[in-house]
């Protein structure tokens, strides 16, 4: 996992409502998309899927270098592609998206 340090890096969290049988396959199908649009894209750094033990929620946690990396990842790599592919997936899977925020760390707790 990253070394997170306070006042660096932009990061977003992303929270769906999914059918319990359809959260392994969202998480697949939203991780595979990151892996083939994102994860070589200057200025992206990681993502992690966050999945509810009752198996009713998924959160994604993405971390870029800034906000501007972010936004110009969707230009670069075709964000009409990207969206219909990302629609594609939260419908299958029965999933809708209830938030999503951006952030900045403000303040870091570590145990090393």
């Amino acid at each position: 996992m990253p070394k997170i340090k306070e006042n660096q890096l932009f990061t977003v969290i992303i929270e769906w409502e999914v059918n319990p049988k359809y959260q392994q396959e969202l998480i697949n199908g939203l991780s595979n998309q990151i892996g083939t649009y994102f994860k070589d894209y200057d200025g992206f750094i990681s993502a992690s899927f966050h999945a509810s033990e009752d198996g009713k929620r998924v959160i994604n946690y993405a971390q870029w270098i800034s906000r501007g990396a972010w936004a110009n990842s969707f230009q670069a790599l075709g964000r009409d592609e990207v969206q219909t592919t990302n629609d594609e997936i939260i419908s299958s899977c029965e999933a809708k998206t209830l938030k999503l925020n951006c952030y900045h760390v403000a303040r870091v707790i570590e145990n090393i």
